[in-house]
């Protein structure tokens, strides 16, 4: 049986190919960055927006101070926030779903509730798939952590 003699330099590449590589390593992270930071940014908008709802329906700011406090600590790229957010969403997708199937509430008389809940069902799931899957959140929230 014969073996093939491999050398260093059929391995490697050009000084010039290297960083060509690496400039579009560079880029690929840096749109990933982005994209992550967009997302993130929008979930935690919509996080605080949620919260000042609340806290304006209920008259509860403690709720609106726990939102803020969590959509920060999302920013900067806490992970069991992250995970935190994402099984959120993913119980308010089964919470709308035992509503919408026969839960207490009648939407007969007002069927654009039916509307309102399959939009935010749309959102949370977006979201959670998003939180979980996501590899733009993923290299987002890492740089958060290490700089």
């Amino acid at each position: 049986m014969m073996f093939e003699k491999h050398t260093n330099e059929q391995d490697l590449k050009s000084a010039p190919d290297q960083q060509v590589a690496f400039e579009e390593f560079e880029r690929k992270q840096n749109r990933l960055y982005q994209k992550g930071k967009v997302i993130v940014a929008a979930i935690a908008i919509v996080n605080v927006a949620d919260g000042i709802l609340s806290a304006v329906i209920r008259l509860n700011l403690f709720i609106l101070i726990v939102e803020i406090a969590l959509s920060i600590a999302l920013f900067s790229g806490i992970t069991w926030v992250r995970y935190l957010f994402a099984t959120g969403y993913a119980l308010g997708i089964l919470q709308f779903l035992f509503l919408l199937l026969g839960g207490t509430v009648d939407f007969s008389d007002a069927p654009q509730y039916i509307v309102l809940m399959l939009i935010l069902m749309a959102i949370n799931l977006a979201s959670c798939i998003l939180l979980f899957k996501s590899k733009s959140i993923t290299e987002f929230m890492y740089s958060q952590r290490n700089g």
